[in-house]
C-alpha cells in the first residue's frame, strides 16, 4: 500500500510528534571525506518534526509543545515511525513509450544486453520506435505516471532523462513533454524534477554513423539550453543537464568529449554513462572536463558543473580516486545489474577509491524495469556490500549532490525545504523490512 502523500503547497502546517528515529546527516557542509559512516549520520530519538509553510521550522524533542496555536497543524503521531530526508532518485529514465518485456524472456534464455541491442532492432532502438510513435501529450501523461509511482515510495526529486528520440526533433519532444507536466495546477502532485537532455543514448536511424548525429545534436544544443534556462526561470524545474553513453558499440571517449565539452560552454551540468561493459574511459573523461573547467571537491560552481559518472562496474580503484578530488559522484544502479545480469559494482573497491557514492534506479523499459528506488538500496546493501550508512547518503545527501540540489534537498535541517519520508519502525535498521518500501507511511513533497 502505497503511502499518504502530504504536499506542503496545500498542507501548510504538518507535525509530526514524537518519533524513535529521527535520521539525517549533520555537519554535511564540513565534512572532509566522501564516504558516509556511521558518525556521520544524526539520529534524534523521541522527535518532532514542524513543518510550517513548506519550510522545516523545528526539529527536535518536544517542539510541538511550543506551538501556540497548535490546533491550526496537522497533527501525525509518528511514536511508530522512522523519518528521513525525502529520497532522491538521481538517475532515472521515466519518460518513454511501449515495452520490451520479451527481453526479459531473451536474457532468461541467455541472451545478454548487447546481444538484444545487435538483434532485430532491441534495445534502445525498440523504445525508439514506440516513444516516437506517441505525442507530446501522451509522453507527458506517460512521464506523470512513472514519477507519481516514484512519489509514493518516497522519491521527491527525480532526476529525469530523455534518450529515446534519437533525433533532435524527437530529443526536444521528449524535453518538452517533461517540461509541459509541471504546466499543469496539479504539478505539486509530482516530484521536484533535474532534467537530463540524453541525446546521445545510441544510433539514429537518420544519420550515418554517430559522428554526423552527434553533430546534429550539438547544432541544435543552444536550442536545448534555451529551453532550459526558460524552464528554470519559470520555476518548474530543476537546471538542465547533459549526458552521453560513452561504451563499447555506442558513444566513444572523444565522441563524448566533443558533446559534453558543448553542453558545458553552454552552461549545463554533465552526467557519464560509462563502464557498464567494459572500461572506455568515462571516469578518465569526468576528470580532465573537470580539470579543464577548475572544478573540485571544495570548489563549488553554479552551473556547468561535471556532477557523475554512472554505472562504473568495470571503473577501476584509481579511476574512481581521480573522481573523489574533483567532487565527482560515482553512481551504483545495482538494479540493472540484478535485471540485466552483469557484475554489481565492488563496494569495497569504491569506498577504498574515496569517492562519493550516490544510489539510483536507473528505471527504464529494458535494463531495469522496477521503478522503485528502495529495491535498489536493497541490492546496494545485500549484493554490492555498501554499508547502512553509505546506502542513505546515497540516497540522500549524496544523490542531491548528483543533481545540483544539495541546497534544497538531501537532509532534514531546520530552514531548509521541507521533503520527507516516514516508514514504519523504530530504528534506522526498520529501512530494510521491506526491500521494495511498502512500509512508507508519509512522504511529504
Amino acid at each position: 500500500m502505497a503511502g499518504k502523500i502530504w504536499y506542503t503547497k496545500k498542507n501548510k502546517k504538518i507535525i509530526f510528534k514524537n518519533s524513535p528515529c529521527v535520521v539525517t546527516f549533520q555537519d554535511w557542509k564540513e565534512l572532509e571525506h566522501n564516504i558516509s559512516t556511521q558518525k556521520d549520520m544524526k539520529i534524534l530519538k523521541n522527535c518532532d518534526v514542524i513543518i510550517d509553510d513548506g519550510i522545516f521550522q523545528a526539529i527536535g524533542e518536544n517542539e510541538s509543545n511550543k506551538i501556540k496555536n497548535i490546533e491550526d497543524y496537522q497533527l501525525i503521531d509518528a511514536s511508530e515511525l522512522v523519518l528521513m530526508p525525502g529520497l532522491i532518485d538521481c538517475h532515472n529514465h521515466p519518460i518513454f513509450a511501449g515495452s520490451r518485456a520479451n527481453e526479459t524472456v531473451l536474457k532468461s534464455q541467455g541472451m545478454t544486453y548487447e546481444e538484444i541491442a545487435a538483434k532485430n532492432g532491441g534495445g534502445i532502438a525498440a523504445t525508439m520506435k514506440a516513444t516516437r510513435e506517441v505525442s507530446k501529450e501522451k509522453l507527458s501523461e506517460i512521464f506523470k505516471t512513472n514519477a507519481k509511482i516514484a512519489l509514493s515510495r518516497g522519491v521527491v526529486l527525480l532526476e529525469a532523462k530523455t534518450g529515446y528520440g534519437l533525433n533532435p526533433k524527437e530529443e526536444r519532444k521528449m524535453l518538452e513533454a517533461i517540461y509541459h507536466s509541471y504546466l499543469g495546477e496539479d504539478f505539486y502532485e509530482l516530484p521536484a524534477v533535474a532534467p537530463t537532455y540524453l541525446g546521445p543514448h545510441a544510433a539514429s536511424p537518420e544519420y550515418r554513423g554517430l559522428d554526423n548525429y552527434l553533430q546534429a545534436l550539438i547544432e541544435d544544443l543552444p536550442n536545448i539550453a534555451s529551453m532550459g534556462e526558460e524552464a528554470t526561470k519559470k520555476g518548474i524545474a530543476f537546471p538542465l543537464a547533459a549526458d552521453i553513453f560513452l561504451e563499447r558499440n555506442y558513444f566513444s571517449k572523444e565522441q563524448a568529449e566533443r558533446w559534453l565539452g558543448a553542453a558545458l560552454q553552454h552552461g549545463l551540468d554533465v552526467h557519464i554513462h560509462s563502464d557498464e561493459f567494459s572500461r572506455c574511459g568515462g571516469a578518465e573523461l569526468a576528470a580532465e572536463l573537470a580539470r579543464r573547467i577548475e572544478q573540485t571537491a571544495s570548489k563549488k560552481r553554479i552551473k556547468g558543473r561535471v556532477l557523475t559518472v554512472d554505472h562504473c562496474q568495470y571503473s577501476t580503484e584509481s579511476d574512481l580516486g581521480r573522481l573523489a578530488s574533483l567532487g565527482v559522484v560515482a553512481v551504483a544502479l545495482p538494479c540493472t545489474s540484478f535485471f540485466s545480469r552483469i557484475p554489481y559494482v565492488d563496494a569495497k573497491k569504491w569506498r577504498s577509491s574515496g569517492v562519493r557514492v550516490a544510489i539510483a534506479s536507473d528505471y527504464n523499459p529494458g535494463s531495469s524495469i522496477m521503478n522503485n528506488l528502495w529495491f535498489a538500496c536493497y541490492l546496494a546493501l545485500s549484493h554490492c556490500a555498501f554499508s547502512l550508512p553509505e546506502v542513505f547518503a546515497g540516497v540522500t545527501i549524496n544523490a542531491a549532490i548528483a543533481t545540483g540540489t544539495e541546497e534544497f534537498y538531501g537532509t532534514l535541517e531546520q530552514g531548509k525545504k521541507a521533503s520527507l519520508v516516514a516508514f514504519e519502525g523504530n530504528c534506522v535498521e526498520d529501512f530494510f523490512a521491506s526491500p521494495i518500501g511498502d512500509h512508507v507511511k508519509h512522504v511529504v513533497v
